[in-house]
């Protein structure tokens, strides 16, 4: 039986997909808005404060509705919730 040649696989030389710490990003490919945002994440050696995250949050999903809302942008109500307190006071 003749030998299959096999064809390389593409290697893509263009802008790295990534966030700088040697990954790939895991083959991601959202808008850059919101690309930029999940480089914002901390790593999770360094914490990240309630009040930062809760603000992250917020700031996220307005720019996937943004990305992804053709009309009406869609309203999400995203808070902290204490313990023991049930949601909604």
């Amino acid at each position: 039986m003749p030998a299959v040649p096999v064809k390389p696989a593409p290697v893509d030389l263009g802008k790295p997909k990534g966030n700088g710490d040697g990954g790939t990003g895991g083959g991601v490919d959202l808008d850059p808005l919101l690309m930029a945002l999940l480089r914002k994440i901390p790593k999770s050696e360094a914490g990240w404060p309630a009040e930062n995250r809760l603000r992250w949050f917020r700031t996220f999903a307005m720019n996937v509705s943004q990305v992804y809302d053709d009309k009406e942008p869609i309203e999400l109500k995203i808070d902290l919730q204490q313990p023991g307190k049930p949601t909604g006071e």
